[in-house]
């Protein structure tokens, strides 16, 4: 659904930017066709680029500290701003629309395979970046939809549910590994709340919002509603359901200035490993170098500790 979405609002855009041309063309603002579609772009994409930086604002994200405990530089936020604004333009006109994929499964790979699980309002194309490093190191993994998109957490339960018992089925696996970023997180934590951790051997999340974010207030839907910090008894819930055991399987990954986990510290879960990232954005967690490293690193221990 995510899918035919972004790509009917990118065609519209397309329409936009040519009808925006046609017009700067006809009154003389602009006399080059290509530049008149250069100026027509721009123009269209400042909205996206205004709702991007205005969430590093809304989340006071600029006003945390690094780990060291100096505030970034200007240069330093600039460049955390401009890269997630450039991972959410990636998504919003190529991933999203274009790259979504089912299963991506290696014959000769004997070691846990990886569901990985997007977050809110995206689909399988977010792991487009992920999906090629772990194809590059022969590792079979699938991508999970989670639709209806403005549904409740608890209803991808079952959806997870099915794709992990799929999974296990066709790699002859007893065991998966769950890649999780944002709401995906929590909808992984639903599962096992549901059906039993007996068929995960880790939990590696990114930038979720374990205690739930502020910025959830300005988004729709059931999932939405329950992402709140203002009403977390569905949060709540979800933790108490949760044993020291269970979250020793956890581990994650954040960042000290995302822009949408708001307070940012929510990201981090008792009892879980817990690893602090620098000036990476909510989008952009699922496109840094230094991310993907650490998720393939802890990958690679998990796979080990079953072998």
């Amino acid at each position: 659904m995510i899918a035919r979405f972004t790509r009917i609002m990118l065609a519209l855009q397309i329409i936009a930017v040519a009808g925006l041309a046609g017009l700067l063309l006809k009154i003389n603002w602009i006399n080059q066709p290509v530049l008149a579609v250069a100026a027509s772009t721009v123009l269209l994409t400042l909205p996206r680029a205004a709702i991007v930086f205005n969430n590093f604002f809304l989340s006071s994200a600029l006003r945390q500290p690094l780990q060291n405990g100096a505030l970034p530089s200007l240069m330093a936020s600039s460049r955390l701003m401009l890269a997630e604004f450039y991972a959410s333009t990636l998504c919003w006109i190529w991933l999203l629309p274009f790259a979504t994929f089912r299963s991506r499964m290696q014959t000769r790979d004997t070691g846990l395979p990886i569901l990985l699980i997007h977050g809110y309002g995206a689909n399988s194309g977010y792991w487009h970046h992920s999906s090629k490093l772990l194809a590059r190191a022969r590792i079979s993994h699938q991508a999970i939809e989670l639709e209806p998109i403005l549904s409740s957490i608890d209803d991808y339960a079952a959806l997870i549910h099915l794709a992990v018992e799929a999974l296990c089925e066709e790699s002859r696996a007893e065991q998966v590994i769950i890649l999780a970023h944002s709401m995906g997180g929590l909808a992984a934590r639903a599962y096992l709340k549901e059906h039993g951790s007996n068929r995960m051997a880790k939990l590696i999340t990114l930038g979720t919002p374990h205690f739930g974010s502020t910025l959830a207030n300005f988004a729709m839907g059931v999932n939405a509603t329950q992402m709140q910090r203002a009403a977390p008894e569905w949060l709540t819930a979800l933790a108490q359901s949760e044993t020291p055991a269970l979250r020793a399987h956890f581990i994650s990954i954040y960042s000290r200035h995302d822009n949408i986990v708001a307070p940012q510290e929510s990201a981090h879960l008792p009892g879980a490993s817990n690893i602090e990232f620098d000036l990476i954005g909510h989008v952009a967690l699922g496109f840094d170098a230094r991310i993907l490293e650490r998720v393939m690193q802890e990958i690679t221990a998990a796979r080990q500790n079953k072998s």
